[in-house]
C-alpha cells in the first residue's frame, strides 16, 4: 500500500546521506516524487529552494546531497560558479573519484558506483519503495551538470540491474513487467555529459523506457547532435531544449520563463501519466 513519506522516514539515512524535503500543500496530495541532484561543487540546499519556487502540485521534492566532499581547492571553476548556486560553505560531488581528462579539466564521468548504490538502495528501494510503497515509475529525476550526468547513469544502472535479475529468473529476455518496474517517470538533465553507463551498454540491450529531456545552451555539447545520438541509442524518448544565450556554451540553470517553459511542459506531461 502506498503512503506519503514523512520526515521520519528519512532519518535513518544520516549521517552520511543528507536530503532536503519539500512537500506539496497538503502533503496528502502527493502523487509523484522528484529527486533533485545538484551540480559539481554545490549542495542540496539551493535545489530545495528551487523546488519550493517551482512548487509542482502533488510532487514531493527531495533534494539530495552529493556523496563526496569536493576539496576547497577545486571549488573554483565548477558548476558552483553559476550565479544562483554553490554559495554555501560546503561543496559536494557525485563521483567515485576526482580525475582529470586529457585537457586538464575534471572528468565528466568519474564513476558513480557509490552514489548509485546510496541513492538507489538506501533512498529509493529502502525508503520510497519498501517502506512507503512507491514505484520507480512514480519518481522523476532532475539533475544539473554532473547531477544530470548522474541521473542518466542512475536510470541506466537501475535498468541494467533489473535486466540481469530478470534473466537470472527466466533465463531469457527480460519480462515486460521487469522493464516497466525499472523505468523512472522521467528525467530532466540540464547541461549533462553522457555517462559510460549509457554509452557502454551492449547493442543487444533493450532501450530504456524512461523519457528524457536534455536542456542546455544551443552551442554546447549537452544538446549537440552527437549527444542526442548517444542518448537516443539508449533511451526510447529523448527531447531537447536548446537555449539561446549570449555565451553559447553557458549551461547554467534556467533563468527566465522561455527557458523554464519546456521543462514545465515536459514535467506536466509526465505528471499526467
Amino acid at each position: 500500500m502506498t503512503r506519503v513519506p514523512t520526515e521520519d522516514d528519512f532519518k535513518g539515512l544520516g549521517p552520511d546521506f543528507t536530503v532536503a524535503l519539500h512537500f506539496p500543500d497538503p502533503p496528502a496530495s502527493t502523487t509523484a516524487i522528484m529527486l533533485l541532484f545538484h551540480g559539481l561543487g554545490d549542495a542540496e540546499s539551493p535545489f530545495a529552494a528551487f523546488a519550493r519556487a517551482v512548487n509542482l502540485p502533488g510532487v514531493l521534492a527531495i533534494a539530495v546531497r552529493g556523496t563526496s566532499v569536493l576539496p576547497q581547492s577545486l571549488v573554483a571553476g565548477t558548476d558552483a560558479d553559476d550565479a544562483s548556486f554553490g554559495q554555501g560553505p560546503q561543496h559536494f560531488h557525485w563521483g567515485d573519484d576526482l580525475r582529470l581528462d586529457g585537457t586538464g579539466q575534471l572528468d565528466d564521468d568519474p564513476g558513480f558506483d557509490t552514489a548509485v548504490q546510496r541513492v538507489d538502495s538506501r533512498l529509493i528501494q529502502d525508503v520510497l519503495i519498501t517502506k512507503c510503497g512507491w514505484r520507480y515509475d512514480d519518481i522523476l529525476l532532475f539533475g544539473f551538470g554532473q547531477g544530470g550526468t548522474f541521473a542518466l547513469a542512475l536510470a541506466a544502472r537501475v535498468a541494467a540491474r533489473a535486466e540481469t535479475a530478470s534473466k537470472s529468473i527466466t533465463d531469457g529476455s527480460p519480462s515486460s513487467k521487469q522493464t516497466a518496474d525499472s523505468s523512472f517517470k522521467g528525467i530532466v538533465a540540464i547541461g549533462p555529459a553522457v555517462p559510460s553507463a549509457v554509452t557502454g551498454a551492449p547493442t543487444s540491450a533493450p532501450r530504456l523506457a524512461t523519457p528524457v529531456l536534455v536542456c542546455g545552451a544551443a552551442g554546447g555539447e549537452a544538446v549537440s547532435d552527437e549527444t542526442q545520438g548517444m542518448l537516443r541509442r539508449r533511451f526510447t524518448s529523448v527531447e531537447v531544449a536548446a537555449w539561446r544565450r549570449p555565451n553559447d556554451e553557458d549551461n547554467g540553470m534556467p533563468r527566465n520563463r522561455a527557458e523554464m517553459l519546456p521543462i514545465m511542459q515536459f514535467l506536466a506531461k509526465r505528471l499526467q501519466r
